[in-house]
């Protein structure tokens, strides 16, 4: 399969290298440049980064207002911006930049598959080191830091968006109406569910349509009891989803959750800006959500409408201290061959100004652990509790697993969800899934 992957990429990159070359390289009045700026001769001229996301995300929010202020103070030009949206446009230009070695500065990438072979040609600089060289790495939130540990050698090479913390939003006026509390464990939350339906309420608001909001539900309580260990033990065929305790446990709760009628008529279509609005538009008594819609919730939150607590305990299990999802978004790698003096300034410069810019003009949490300013929204102040002591990050299966098993696996849990088969088939195809992408 391997064998398969490189031979795949090595073609796409022979048909489309002209076209990756077109953009990362172009003559001008003073000589060629490469992707990062540089005349041939080596003087820099400017910085370039290829950004996943538009002018509204958080990384060409925060690099946007630092490069171009840095560059500004060094006498550079502008600072040269690339942004593809879309998942697998972004991860085929990518994927061409790493086979051409023609990467620019500073570019977007995840933690796994793509930053393996940006190591592998030796253009992605160890983000750890660098933290601990200006001083700056006893200040990064633990958990954030453990997010992009690599699998392989547990260095981190990619620098966090933001400090992102995943939660459940509950509506405290239907809440307070039946006098519920706050589940603290999974049973807990379905004897809620089941009480909220009963009462005619639609008890969970879930975007079925988007392959990782099903996946958080067969993922929790692996994570909560194993962390990464049963994802890696799977994915290296030590471990089966017929066998392990914690994924038997997801998979019965995202059966229950579906088939007893808990989430939201048509939640199989419903896509994230649809299930945001029904939430926030008074639809739903739950709703999996997170820091990033701080300002969606703004309002209900002021108003008392809106309250939120962590993900539950496995009954009847050790489950491991961290219960908030906490991850650092899609990360930022900076490129070894193009990493010079200037660019080791403006990293530095970057840390020692992220917050302001995350807080500021981002409207995010930092990754660091740097006092807040004022007059932020208060849920800020309020949600920080959750995450400030935690140590463990979340663990996304997507960005483990290969693309053929995670393609299996979401069209699997679709028919979970919907009771099309039971967990038992389920896990028996599952496990036959890591098996067969093996080959």
């Amino acid at each position: 399969m391997r064998a398969k992957k490189i031979a795949a990429l090595a073609l796409a990159g022979v048909m489309l290298i002209s076209t990756v070359l077109a953009g990362c390289g172009k003559e001008t009045s003073s000589g060629s440049e490469n992707n990062s700026g540089n005349k041939s001769a080596g003087e820099r001229k400017k910085i370039t980064a290829l950004i996943r996301g538009s002018e509204t995300s958080t990384t060409y929010i925060v690099l946007k207002k630092l490069l171009t202020k840095f560059s500004e103070e060094k006498g550079l030009e502008p600072p040269e911006f690339e942004l593809v949206s879309g998942d697998a446009d972004y991860v085929t230009k990518l994927q061409l930049y790493i086979n051409s070695n023609a990467l620019p500065d500073i570019y977007g990438c995840a933690n796994g598959a793509l930053s393996k072979a940006a190591k592998d040609i030796d253009s992605i600089v160890n983000i750890g080191d660098e933290l601990e060289r200006i001083g700056k790495k006893e200040d990064m939130n633990k958990a954030v830091y453990d997010f992009f540990k690599d699998a392989d050698d547990g260095n981190v090479y990619l620098f966090p968006e933001s400090l992102n913390c995943e939660f459940f939003l509950y509506r405290k006026d239907i809440f307070k109406k039946y006098n519920l509390e706050t589940p603290k464990t999974w049973n807990e939350f379905l004897e809620l569910c089941k009480t909220l339906k009963d009462k005619g309420e639609i008890p969970l608001i879930v975007a079925g349509k988007e392959n990782w909001q099903l996946m958080r539900y067969l993922s929790f309580a692996p994570w909560r009891m194993t962390k990464d260990q049963f994802i890696l033990d799977y994915i290296g065929q030590k471990e089966k989803f017929q066998t392990n305790t914690a994924a038997k446990s997801g998979a019965e709760l995202l059966y229950t959750l579906g088939t007893e009628g808990y989430f939201q008529g048509g939640f199989l279509s419903t896509d994230y800006t649809a299930a945001t609005d029904l939430f926030f538009g008074g639809t739903g008594c739950m709703w999996y959500s997170g820091s990033g819609q701080i300002t969606q919730a703004s309002e209900m939150y002021a108003n008392g409408e809106l309250g939120f607590f962590p993900v539950p305990d496995v009954d009847g299990e050790e489950d491991m201290d961290t219960n908030t999802p906490i991850h650092g978004g899609f990360g930022t790698a900076f490129n070894v061959q193009t990493y010079d003096d200037t660019m080791k300034e403006f990293f530095q410069y970057m840390c020692e100004n992220y917050s302001e810019a995350c807080y500021n003009d981002a409207k995010v949490f930092s990754p660091f652990n740097d006092p807040m300013p004022e007059g932020l929204d208060p849920m800020f102040y309020d949600l920080q509790p959750l995450f400030e002591k935690a140590t463990d990050a979340w663990v996304s299966w997507d960005d483990k697993l290969d693309s053929a098993t995670l393609t299996n696996l979401v069209d699997e849990q679709q028919k979970l969800a919907q009771g099309k088969e039971t967990p038992e088939e389920f896990e028996a195809a599952a496990d036959q899934f890591i098996i067969n992408n093996s080959k």
